[in-house]
Order: C-alpha cells, then sequence, then structure tokens
C-alpha cells in the first residue's frame, strides 16, 4: 500500500486535472492518501506555469518535496502539469531528483508511470475525486485556447482549442450529482468558444441546456466568458434560466483601443461597454466580474488612466486585478516590460478604488433577500456558518457570514443585516430556522 501526499497549486482547471490523477491512483486499491509530506511515499506535485508568481510557487513547493526526499531516498517525487509541460527540458536538466515527470496530456497515464501498473479504464472522467466540499464541484468542457492572445501562456502549455464531446460532458456532470453536487461550475479557458472547434457557434447554449435537466444540480455557474463570444442566444438562456445563477465572470483585461489591439483581445472599448450595459438590461440583477491586466507595455499614464476612470464609472460587482507578467514565448514578449515600481503603484490604486466600490455596493445590499448555499462552519465567527449568494464564486469572491447552524450544501433564504468587511457580509436566516 503506498502513502500518497498531492499538492494541487493553479487555477480550477488545473485542480480538475489532480482530482483526475487522485481518482485513477485510488481505483488501483493500492494507494492511501495522507496529508503530510513526511507521512508520504510518493509525493505528487501538480504545477502551475501561467505566470512568474506561480511559476515560482511551484518550484518552491519541488524544492520542499526534493527536501523530503533527501531525509528519505525511497520516497518518490512526481512533478506534474503546466511547470513541466511548458518547461520540460529545463526541469528535466536541473531537477534530476524527481522520479517522474507527468505533462498535462498525460494525465491518463499517470497510474502507469507512477505505480509502474497498468490499468483499464473506459471512462476516467467518472473516477474524478473532488477535492472541493462535496457540495460543489468544477466541470472542465475544453482543454487549450485559440484566441492568441498576445501576453498568455496557456497555447504554449496546452495547445489550441479542444472541446470534449457534450455526452462526456454531461455523463460526468451527472456523476457528480449523483455523488451529492448541488453547485456546478463550467470552466474552461474560455467556456464561450465550446465546440467553435467542432463548427458549432452555440455549443455551450447546448450544454447549458442539457446541465439545466440534471436532478440534483441546483445551481449552474458559469466562469471565462470572452466577451466577443457572448451570443444574444446565451444572454437570454441565463436570463430565463431556472439553474444557471444570473453571474457572469468576463475577463475584459483593459480597455483601452490601443492597449486591446496590443493584447491581441477582439474587441473595442466601444464593444465592451455596450456589452455591459446589455447584460445588466437583460439580465436584471445580474452580477459582473471580471480581470484586468494593469502595466502592459503599451499602457502608458494616458491608458491607465482611462482604465482607471472606466473602473469607477462602471462598477463592477468583483474585479480582480494582475500586474502584467512578461512570459517568454509570447508574442508580447518582445515589447518589453515596464518598470516594477510602475506596475506596482498603477495595481494599488486601482486596487483601493475598487475596495471602495464593493463597499458602497454591499450598503445597498443590507435588508435584501437571498438564498444562501451554505459552505462550512465559520472559524472566525463562532455561531455563524461561511455562505454565499449567486452573486459569490466560491474562493474567488467574498463570502455572506449566516447567523445559525446549518449544513453545507443546505441552501438557506437569509436577509443580509450588514457588512463583516468592504468584501463580506452577514445576513440571517428568514423564519425560524437558525
Amino acid at each position: 500500500m503506498k502513502r500518497v501526499a498531492v499538492i494541487s497549486l493553479g487555477c480550477p482547471k488545473n485542480l480538475v486535472d489532480t482530482e483526475n490523477m487522485i481518482g485513477l491512483l485510488k481505483a488501483t486499491g493500492d494507494v492511501i492518501f495522507v496529508d503530510n509530506l513526511k507521512d508520504a511515499d510518493v509525493i505528487i506535485v501538480n504545477t502551475c506555469g501561467f505566470i512568474q508568481p506561480a511559476k515560482e510557487e511551484s518550484i518552491d513547493e519541488i524544492l520542499t518535496a526534493i527536501e523530503e526526499k533527501k531525509e528519505n531516498p525511497e520516497k518518490k517525487v512526481v512533478v506534474a502539469g503546466c511547470l513541466y509541460q511548458r518547461y520540460k527540458e529545463e526541469l528535466r536538466k536541473e531537477l534530476p531528483e524527481v522520479d517522474v515527470f507527468i505533462g498535462v496530456d498525460e494525465i491518463e497515464k499517470s497510474v502507469e508511470k507512477i505505480l509502474n501498473q497498468k490499468i483499464a479504464v473506459q471512462k476516467p472522467y467518472l473516477l474524478r475525486e473532488i477535492l472541493t466540499p462535496p457540495h460543489i464541484a468544477y466541470l472542465k468542457i475544453s482543454e487549450g485556447c485559440s484566441n492568441a492572445c498576445t501576453y498568455c501562456a496557456i497555447p504554449l502549455i496546452r495547445g489550441k482549442l479542444k472541446s470534449r464531446p457534450i455526452e462526456e460532458v454531461i455523463e460526468e456532470a451527472k456523476r457528480l450529482a449523483d455523488k451529492g453536487v448541488k453547485e456546478l461550475y463550467v470552466i474552461a479557458q474560455d467556456t464561450t468558444a465550446y465546440l467553435y472547434d467542432k463548427g458549432e457557434r452555440e455549443g455551450l447554449v447546448k450544454l447549458l441546456e442539457e446541465l439545466e435537466k440534471i436532478e440534483g444540480i441546483e445551481w449552474i455557474r458559469l466562469m471565462y466568458t470572452y466577451p466577443s463570444h457572448i451570443s444574444d442566444s446565451l444572454i437570454d438562456f441565463v436570463a430565463n434560466s431556472e439553474k444557471v445563477l444570473k453571474y457572469f465572470d468576463v475577463p475584459l483585461q483593459h480597455i483601452n483601443n490601443k492597449v486591446l489591439a496590443s493584447m491581441g483581445r477582439k474587441y473595442t472599448k466601444k464593444y465592451a461597454e455596450e456589452l455591459i450595459n446589455k447584460l445588466r438590461k437583460r439580465i436584471p440583477g445580474i452580477t459582473l466580474r471580471t480581470t484586468f491586466i494593469v502595466g502592459f507595455p503599451a499602457e502608458g499614464e494616458k491608458e491607465f488612466e482611462e482604465l482607471h476612470s472606466f473602473i469607477k464609472e462602471v462598477e463592477f460587482d468583483w474585479a480582480g486585478f494582475f500586474k502584467y507578467s512578461r512570459e517568454e514565448g509570447t508574442a508580447a514578449y518582445k515589447l518589453g516590460d515596464l518598470p516594477e515600481k510602475v506596475k506596482e503603484s498603477r495595481l494599488n490604486l486601482i486596487e483601493e478604488t475598487q475596495y471602495s466600490i464593493y463597499e458602497k455596493k454591499h450598503l445597498q445590499l443590507i435588508g435584501k433577500k437571498f438564498s444562501l448555499i451554505v459552505d462550512t462552519e465559520s472559524e472566525e465567527m463562532p455561531g455563524f456558518v461561511e455562505a454565499r449568494s449567486y452573486r459569490n464564486a466560491y474562493e474567488i469572491d467574498g463570502i455572506v457570514y449566516l447567523k445559525g447552524n446549518f449544513k453545507p450544501g443546505e441552501i438557506v433564504e437569509a436577509e443580509i443585516t450588514g457588512l463583516a468587511s468592504n468584501v463580506d457580509l452577514i445576513a440571517e436566516p428568514i423564519g425560524d430556522k437558525g
């Protein structure tokens, strides 16, 4: 019986790979999973290789695993995922202590590579072992991306868009529902491009129609929707859907036309503004989340000011900001880089602005009623549980502290009574439960 410790880094898409690997290993019956690296015979690090800070974190975790191996040379160190996929030659050369490397396209061979044994599995995705709370799961509908943004390393790592067959995705979703999943996160590098590679322009809508029919799934949340791929039929579908949440994650990355063109984004400021207005008008109560990159090489003071004004004007419900990370192999690499100090000060300024928007928006929610899904007991606030409304994506957005004692996965009607911070809310259940 091999004892295995797993470290999963990076985005939810990478987490799904880790969950698939764990499911396959578990299916052998020869493995038990442990939390402590010291107790493990095998340490698996599933790495991220997207931007510099993520690469550094991945290297740190690999080196920690190697230190454990030095103390006990019998241990096996396995490095999987994006960092290896991107820097195969370098990692093999620099890290001779690593016993096994697994690329992003080799997850199904992980048992063979790690345990040296064959396993015959027809549908490995049905063995997936979810690492999120049992009522939440990610559903990865495609691999890779064909949008060719100039700053992005994903096509170098995961290749062009490859959509999964719709029947396979539905089968996996049904299996997740059978396991008790209530909230499904539809994820991909670009969910809105689902089935574009098969010549189908409304693949996402067709998929959502099928997902809606699955018994047990109560909330469906759309992540990573590319602005110029959001169709009118998708907007209409979400507006009228019982299960797809009125929540759109639309990464805009910038708003200045010169910067957008330099980034290889396929839309203009005017298009983005019209899209936001259309979403807000046609889906009343919609929550809009976005992300922006500050300090891209084409961003001067004027361009940054335009972005900053846009943030103040539009008042997104949620926004993530990232400093531009210059990545070798990408088209933008040759554009050079801005000084770190400039990027840092722009990031701080824009985050501060967004933070005050959160407070303003959240004060307006006091007295409003929401259905909340419960995640866990609260350690910060005894007597409360941590929950979320349709407005909050798990581990990305703020949370709602709900008074009372409720089980994870329970959906409770509640009223917002106050703010715990600029981003987190306090609520009380409606009626006599709690």
